[in-house]
């Protein structure tokens, strides 16, 4: 090892044979349609458990290693113990000194002993190492053969000069960092080793090279390239042979290196119906079978992006390839379900950030039905803080976009990228990399990419910073608000418009996907985006899950890797749901309630939509009174009134609604027949809910005066009802004291008037203006909230009724009321409270978190019932993936695990809310108007002060929170400030709601 190789931009590789595309050779037709690579014969997996020894520093290997230790390949090594995991997003991990790293560079050396017979040392063998970070130095017994950088593009080595009949010895030397480490500077775990397959190939002294392929909607073409080791000068015949689903098309014979064929009405590819075709290509022994399909890529002078003519919204995901304990190592079955789970969450797209992924996720996308933003292995977003901040203007002169030492270095990897990809139909953009300035090295890029494709469209989000040149195809932001996609959508710019990265995923959220979608769809020239992202990174260990800093980097970024769309697990969360709701297929308006007739849209690019069906259910007070299906005969892009002809149910209490789903009609590959794909809920005005709000009958309470008194001493005031219930308040303090029935306490701790929530993560910024952190000057100081009780005055009306007025207020440490309220507390002779509030909040206030009381209950009022939105948690902005009814939960079920513990377990428009035991106790809550309710085990204080969810010790209570509104969730962990309408902004505003006491037989 030469440390002036490894910090030479201009040495790339050594032995290393010319980038191609992927493909697998067989030794007959029947497996190569089958495609199993490890039936091949002419395939060797070399993975599995591997001879291994670190090192903290590269120049103390040692010319022979003694005592080995093992590991498994492929992996990591930091996931092994050796060396620690470290997250950091943007900082490099080391100094920025282009192209020197640090002179203590650890290395891991990996021996294995790998068999050929003598069929094989007849034949060429190659070693292909898929994917090794950083870079490594090859030897084949005992001998150097090759060096090799680029961590997630593959290699390719000849061995056939070194190899010997039997054993011989393979031994890699990675190194944890190279010049190109200032190439990879992406957003992830930086993690080192073999974390990709490695195999040999055996091929015939005479093969097949290289293969490109091309179709249009009728025709394939592809062009072949040979290599001949056997020096006889004879040209071997290569033969093409295309078939659909195993059925012999067409056979031919490769001319001048190019073959064609011409298909009338081909099955077409699109990621809606990924109708793939299968080229043979077969060269003396060797059968290498490619999947192709038809169709093509445009955009139209309007920006529309066309998939076969016909103009497509890109719903998208940003996939990062991640596992929670195999770090960057991703089995075949753990790609297949991230797809599959995609498909079932209406992703249609998927941008590989920030680097290519391994060919089989390609194959996946090909047969599941993706469209691709294949990005190259390129990232240098350290260089905006190579001196002491964020120095934007550097990107375009003073990075190595520009210099021209490291000219090669850049292109080498789009073109590594191109040629290894370029026969996959579900790639339809060349990404040029991300967040890397843009510089002349682009340009020539740009250039290179059209000499070989021009059907692929150019992305690169960072030429932005140069006002988009025009060699690249697509305008591409990242994070922008929805008044500039507004502007954007109405520019004359022909180019179509994509946000690669939008509604980012951290935590609780993402609370803004349908604003976006809609937007989306109300321009041609929006083509849409790619959600960030698919997964939390995380580091699980002994069963609890680790983020940035806790393995002790230097420079991190906390939590900011749990940014996914799913946990990292791949359990789903709500913002799973929220993104399916919004990238759903089916749009559905109500025209006429009384006899449900609608106008149904569909919003598929190329399915109708009899290949599903349209379910239907009539609900009244959360219950199904009438049902039904429809099968509708609709064409993509396509609107069609219908009308169900229900009759719609004489009054009702708490509402109803119409009830949509769509569910498939047949099973596929990534879903069975009656999975619903869309839902669509639609309110009835036409039904007028009676109020029900608790209004008591004056007889009544007349009647049972009897049984009414109040007690009261200096401090506190009692009220004794007929129904067995007390009420209790603090006279000095105007807080409501407690609840009593049946004997018991109800409530274990004062009611609390409160505005904090728990920051999320899309709080991140906006909490330092809410809540005292550190030494925060600048915040209302939410979190350290005392309660000022003027006045508190109590009257009895007559009738068996009693009402506590309070004036109050509500501060910060430190600061000026925020919150100015008069509440009206009404207690009648049955045992039921209603609560009254008129707020004013300061002029001056920023908006609110939340506006609510907290009751603290026992912990054994565990059960839940409600009418409202759910059953999963949801906000102001992230109501779409639920409906409203009536549902019944736990309050440890309410409870959600994210990583870093957060606001979570919301539901809106909630009208009745039972919080209950086993032994027939009850406290019910309700309005006519509806609230917000959250029950959770877990103070605010709790989840506020705790930095993972391991750390959280469940209290021994159950803490019910009835708002008056809750502020949406958003995406401004890394994106624009929460949408205006989802703030709860209002100065002026009055609450009401009804508590009461019941025992449940």
């Amino acid at each position: 090892m030469n440390k002036t190789e490894w910090q030479d931009p201009q040495f790339l590789q050594k032995g290393r044979e010319k980038e191609r595309a992927y493909f697998i050779p067989y030794h007959n037709m029947d497996t190569a349609l089958q495609g199993i690579k490890e039936q091949s014969g002419a395939y060797e997996l070399l993975n599995g458990t591997w001879e291994f020894k670190y090192y903290e520093k590269y120049y103390e290997v040692p010319d022979v290693i003694e005592q080995w230790d093992s590991i498994p390949v492929p992996s990591n090594w930091q996931m092994y113990g050796y060396d620690k995991p470290y997250y950091t997003n943007v900082n490099y991990p080391h100094p920025v000194d282009p192209p020197y790293v640090p002179d203590d560079n650890p290395c891991g050396v990996y021996k294995r002993i790998f068999h050929v017979d003598k069929n094989w040392l007849v034949r060429e063998t190659y070693l292909v190492l898929e994917g090794v970070n950083s870079c490594y130095y090859l030897s084949v017994n005992g001998v150097e053969i090759g060096y090799s950088q680029c961590s997630h593009m593959p290699a390719e080595f000849r061995l056939t000069p070194f190899l010997k009949e039997g054993d011989n010895e393979l031994m890699v030397k990675v190194l944890k960092w190279c010049d190109g480490s200032y190439l990879e500077d992406q957003d992830f775990f930086r993690l080192s080793g073999i974390f990709r397959d490695v195999y040999l190939l055996s091929r015939g002294r005479n093969h097949i090279r290289d293969i490109e392929i091309n179709s249009d909607l009728s025709s394939v073409t592809a062009r072949i390239n040979t290599v001949n080791y056997q020096n006889d000068g004879e040209e071997e015949p290569v033969w093409s042979s295309l078939y659909d689903d195993g059925i012999l098309i067409e056979k031919k014979k490769v001319i001048d290196g190019a073959v064609t064929f011409t298909v009338d009405n081909p099955r077409l590819w699109t990621a809606e119906t990924p109708n793939l075709y299968t080229l043979v290509f077969q060269m003396q022994d060797e059968f290498i079978p490619i999947q192709t399909g038809f169709r093509t890529i445009a955009a139209t002078n309007r920006g529309e992006l066309l998939i076969n003519g016909t103009s497509v919204k890109l719903k998208g995901v940003n996939h990062h390839d991640t596992h929670p304990t195999n770090g960057h190592v991703m089995s075949l079955e753990d790609i297949r379900k991230d797809l599959i789970t995609m498909k079932r969450l209406n992703i249609n797209t998927i941008r590989t950030s920030h680097y290519p992924p391994t060919s089989e996720f390609l194959q996946l996308c090909n047969q599941y039905g993706f469209y691709v933003v294949d990005e190259a292995d390129l990232e240098m977003h350290g260089f905006v803080s190579k001196i002491t901040g964020w120095e934007y203007k550097a990107y375009a002169k003073d990075w190595l976009t520009d210099d021209p030492l490291w000219e090669e270095a850049l292109l080498e990897r789009i073109r590594r990228m191109v040629e290894r990809d370029k026969n996959h139909p579900c790639v339809i953009m060349w990404s040029l990399g991300n967040e890397s300035g843009y510089g002349s090295h682009y340009d020539k890029m740009c250039e290179w990419i059209r000499s070989r494709d021009q059907v692929r469209l150019i992305h690169n989000e960072r030429a932005n910073m140069v006002d988009n040149p025009p060699c690249v195809d697509v305008v591409s932001y990242m994070y922008v608000d929805l008044q500039t996609l507004e502007k954007e959508g109405k520019e004359k710019d022909k180019r179509p418009y994509f946000l690669c990265e939008y509604s980012h995923a951290m935590g609780n959220g993402p609370g803004d996907l349908k604003d976006y979608m809609d937007v989306f769809y109300r321009y041609p020239r929006l083509i849409g985006g790619c959600i960030w992202e698919w997964a939390d990174h995380t580091v699980l260990k002994d069963g609890k899950y680790y983020y940035g800093g806790d393995f002790g980097e230097a420079t991190h970024d906390g939590n900011f890797c749990a940014d996914g769309l799913v946990f990292a697990d791949r359990s789903l969360k709500a913002g799973s749901l929220e993104a399916k709701a919004a990238y759903q297929y089916m749009k559905a308006e109500l025209v006429e309630g009384t006899c449900g007739k609608l106008i149904v849209t569909n919003l598929h690019n190329f399915t109708n939509l009899k290949e599903f069906r349209l379910k239907w259910e009539l609900t009244r007070d959360g219950e199904a009174v009438d049902q039904g299906e429809v099968f509708l005969d609709l064409e993509p892009h396509q609107s069609k009134e219908i009308v169900l002809g229900y009759s719609l149910p004489a009054d009702c209490r708490l509402g109803c609604f119409l009830n949509l789903t769509l569910v498939k009609l047949h099973d596929c590959g990534w879903a069975e027949a009656g999975y619903e794909t869309a839902m669509v809920q639609l309110a009835l005005p036409e039904v007028q809910a009676d109020s029900w709000f608790y209004k008591a009958d004056k007889e009544n309470l007349q009647a049972s005066r009897a049984d009414f008194r109040i007690e009261e001493n200096k401090d506190v005031l009692k009220i004794h009802c007929s129904d067995d219930s007390e009420y209790s308040f603090d006279k000095n303090r105007g807080k409501l004291l407690g609840i009593r029935a049946k004997g018991q306490d109800l409530l274990t701790e004062e009611a609390k008037l409160t505005a904090w929530r728990a920051p999320t993560d899309n709080d991140r910024h906006i909490k330092h203006r809410w809540g005292l952190f550190a030494d925060n000057i600048s915040a209302w100081n939410m979190n350290r909230l005392f309660h000022k009780c003027y006045q508190l005055e109590w009257k009895e009306c007559g009738e068996g009724v009693i009402t506590v007025n309070v004036t109050g207020s509500l501060a910060g440490v430190a600061r000026e009321p925020f919150a100015r309220y008069e509440a009206c507390y009404t207690i009648d002779s049955h045992g039921y409270l209603t609560i009254d509030m008129d707020v004013k909040i300061h002029k001056d206030c920023i908006w609110l978190p939340r506006f609510g009381f907290e009751f603290v209950l026992p912990e054994e009022m565990e059960q839940i019932e409600y009418f409202g939105k759910g059953p999963y948690e949801n906000y102001i902005d992230m109501c779409h993936h639920v409906k409203t009814g009536r549902f019944h939960s736990t309050v440890s079920g309410e409870y959600v695990p994210y990583i870093m513990p957060q606001e979570h377990g919301n539901h809106t428009g909630v009208k009745y809310l039972k919080v209950h035991n086993d032994k027939g106790l009850a406290l019910e809550f309700f309005s006519e108007k509806g609230f917000e309710c959250n029950i959770s085990h877990y103070s605010s204080e709790q989840l506020t002060k705790a930095a993972h969810s391991h750390e959280l010790e469940r209290g021994r209570q159950t803490i019910v929170r009835v708002d008056y509104k809750v502020s949406g969730i958003g995406s401004h962990s890394c994106g624009p400030e929460l949408i205006e309408k989802y703030r709860l902004s209002e100065k002026e505003f009055r609450f009401s709601f009804g508590v009461h006491a019941a025992s449940i037989k």
